[in-house]
Parts: structure tokens; C-alpha cells; sequence
């Protein structure tokens, strides 16, 4: 075995050991918390924790060289407690990370099972996440969310993209919570160069690093009250199955929002 294997090997399951325990001191502390009231501002104060966390957790995976994370466009994004939702596409476990690096107050939908995960259950819900077995509730409480300033970043096709496939058929409920709550749509794409925590791979077992992934800053898309959801759905599935990247470089090179709607 070659010292750059041995350093990957290394490397990567040190790198989960420390996600892990991050993770689990931010459940205690979560907590810890759990006689304090949950109001607007204490969720904010978790969602910039958990920012931090994974922001640190981004730069490290970067200067070792074993999961390089590239952003591009994403200072365009605008944070200025607004409201937004933000919609990508889930090639790995390591895409929410990744933005919520970035995004400093965000709300976001987790499985069902992650309420009972040691390590990230209760800082989930300090941070004021939702989970996806909710129904129609989610998509109130959602709406009501975006509607008061926070950022929502949603993963419409419910699941990670199975290796070798495009995309799945993308869930409306985006489309709805941005009309409800009258905010714009924020498209980004997520492109890995290799199979790292994708679906159908355990966690415990090491991809194949080092490797990169891309984060491109795309359209962003009003939605009028009168909008149709299937058109809307229709066009934003449309520019994710495209292959084509020219758009997203002109939307993240521009120092103003380009790209503003889909027609």
C-alpha cells in the first residue's frame, strides 16, 4: 500500500470520527439547551452553530486534499433575511453539509430517522429543522419559516440521485412554500466527480478519494401568485437534467442577479 493510500485511509475515517464527535458535543449542549424556550432567535443561534461546524468541516476536508468542495457563485446567494428557498440536487450525504457552510441561517427537511440519531437529532431540532413525515404541516410550517426571513434549502427529490441516474422526479412542495411565502426560488447544482456517500454505499466503507465536488449558483426564479406549479416544476426539472453549464458560470460570474426566472 503507498503512502498516499495510506494517507487517504487515514484521513477519511479520522474525518468521520471528528464529524461524529462535533456532532454528538453539539447534541449535548442541544441538550443541555432544552429548558430554554425555542423562539426565532435561539433557532438562529443553532443554525449559525451548525454553519460553523460544517464550515470547519469543509475547509478541513479541502486542505487534506480529500474531499475538495469548489463554490461557484455562491457570494450571490443573498442573506439578508429576505426569505428564500433554495432547491439542488442530492448526488451525496455531503450536500447539505456543504451548503449549509455557507449559509449561515438556513432551515432545512431531514429524514425522519435523523430525530433519533445521536449525533445530529437534537441539534436538528434546536436548529429549528422540519421533518419530511409531516405531510401538509411541513409545507405550512415551511412556508411560515420563509415567510418570517429564514432560508430553506430543500432537496425536492427526496432522496441522493442513484449513481448513474440524472435526476428523480422532483417533489412540488418547493414551488408551493415559495408561493405561500412569496420568495423567490434559488436553483444550485451539485456535481461530484466521484461516488462519495452516495446512495447505495455505506458510510463506513471509503469511496474513492481524493475527490471534488462543484457547487454552482444558478437561476433564480419569482413565482407570481398565479403561477402553475406543474409549469414551474416542469422547468426547473428541465434545467437540472441539462448538461449544459455555460448559464450557471454567466449567473455566478455576475455581480447582479442574472437568470432571474425561467420561461
Amino acid at each position: 500500500m503507498s503512502l498516499r493510500a495510506i494517507y487517504t485511509f487515514v484521513g477519511y475515517y479520522f474525518t468521520l470520527l471528528m464529524f461524529g464527535l462535533f456532532g454528538l458535543a453539539l447534541s449535548l449542549v442541544s441538550l443541555a439547551a432544552g429548558g430554554i424556550s425555542a423562539t426565532e432567535e435561539s433557532e438562529r443561534f443553532f443554525q449559525r452553530v451548525v454553519h460553523r461546524q460544517f464550515a470547519l468541516f469543509v475547509w478541513w476536508t479541502t486542505f487534506a486534499r480529500l474531499f475538495d468542495v469548489r463554490y461557484h457563485g455562491i457570494e450571490n446567494i443573498p442573506l439578508d433575511r429576505r426569505g428564500l428557498v433554495i432547491v439542488a440536487n442530492h448526488p451525496s450525504l455531503t450536500d447539505i453539509t456543504c451548503l449549509l457552510a455557507r449559509v449561515p441561517e438556513a432551515v432545512c427537511v431531514f429524514k425522519p430517522a435523523i430525530r433519533r440519531n445521536p449525533v445530529l437529532g437534537a441539534g436538528a431540532r434546536r436548529a429549528g429543522y422540519l421533518s419530511s413525515d409531516g405531510g401538509h404541516e411541513v409545507l405550512r410550517a415551511a412556508s411560515e419559516k420563509v415567510a418570517a426571513g429564514h432560508t430553506l434549502i430543500i432537496f425536492p427529490e427526496g432522496t441522493r440521485t442513484p449513481p448513474g441516474t440524472d435526476l428523480l422526479p422532483l417533489k412540488p412542495g418547493f414551488v408551493l412554500v415559495a408561493r405561500r411565502a412569496q420568495v423567490a426560488i434559488q436553483l444550485i447544482r451539485i456535481n461530484c466527480s466521484r461516488p462519495v456517500l452516495a446512495k447505495g454505499r455505506s458510510w463506513w466503507k471509503m469511496p474513492p478519494l481524493p475527490a471534488r465536488s462543484d457547487i454552482w449558483v444558478g437561476p433564480r426564479i419569482e413565482v407570481p401568485p398565479d403561477a402553475r406549479t406543474e409549469t414551474i416544476l416542469a422547468n426547473v426539472e428541465a434545467w437540472f437534467r441539462s448538461t449544459a453549464t455555460p448559464n450557471d458560470a454567466a449567473c455566478a460570474e455576475s455581480p447582479r442577479p442574472l437568470c432571474s426566472s425561467i420561461r
